[in-house]
């Protein structure tokens, strides 16, 4: 069963389950208390994900930092991750992050739009993924349960990063640090189903399948942070 509860330490008012106009539209969170009503709207997970996870879900491994940024932690300790999404479903846009992916080895630290039940044809997805301990981007559009992806060598470290969802494309791009973007994948594509925005960090549970996905997971555990996260239409 899913369950729902105000997450205190993130200072985020989970409302209700209603979701918002599904168009592109102005969004922004801080992390720091003045994202403004759209970025303080998330749902944080407590539940476990199924096979490649290795680890649940939990509110304890989500809060704010005390510099102005989203903790989501791998606790090596409980086996527990961390993952929040927006109440909020939306439909075509820019969506953009500034985030320090996790570096363990084995966890994926992920800024995605996700909706449907996962391989079937109501399975629409745009992932951003940090796999193999931060090394390897994993970028992926999922058009009614059918991937289409492509995997980028990396450094580890902070970077702004973010993707353009239209009618006919999706397109993967890097910010620099005077905010002109380098466009590095574009796919055509031609979808239209609202999907919600989320982050996440967790960790494989090393089948076959989470191996050769984010790489054996040894133990241990650590952060991803995200300073901030902008939609715009």
């Amino acid at each position: 069963m899913i369950k729902f509860t105000v997450k205190g330490a993130l200072a985020m008012a989970l409302a209700t389950s209603l979701h918002l106009n599904a168009q592109a539209t102005n969004f922004f969170d801080g992390f720091d208390g003045t994202g403004g009503p759209n970025g303080a709207v998330w749902e944080t997970a407590n539940w476990f994900n199924g096979d490649i996870f290795g680890c649940t879900f939990g509110y304890s491994e989500v809060w704010l930092t005390g510099w102005g940024a989203l903790d989501l932690n791998v606790n090596g300790s409980t086996t527990q991750c961390a993952e929040v999404r927006t109440w909020q479903s939306f439909q075509y846009g820019k969506f953009v992050t500034s985030m320090h992916p996790g570096t363990i080895p084995g966890a994926d630290s992920s800024f995605f739009l996700y909706t449907g039940n996962a391989g079937t044809s109501n399975h629409f997805e745009i992932d951003l993924e940090f796999i193999k301990a931060g090394t390897v981007l994993h970028t992926n559009v999922w058009t009614a349960g059918r991937q289409n992806y492509q995997q980028f060598a990396i450094a580890t470290g902070w970077r702004t990063i973010g993707f353009e969802w239209r009618p006919t494309y999706v397109r993967f791009f890097h910010v620099n640090s005077a905010g002109a973007e380098t466009e590095f994948r574009r796919v055509n594509s031609a979808f239209s189903a609202p999907m919600r925005l989320m982050l996440n960090h967790w960790v494989g549970n090393n089948s076959a399948g989470a191996v050769n996905f984010v790489g054996p997971y040894m133990g241990g555990g650590g952060p991803a942070f995200y300073d901030w996260v902008k939609v715009s239409d």
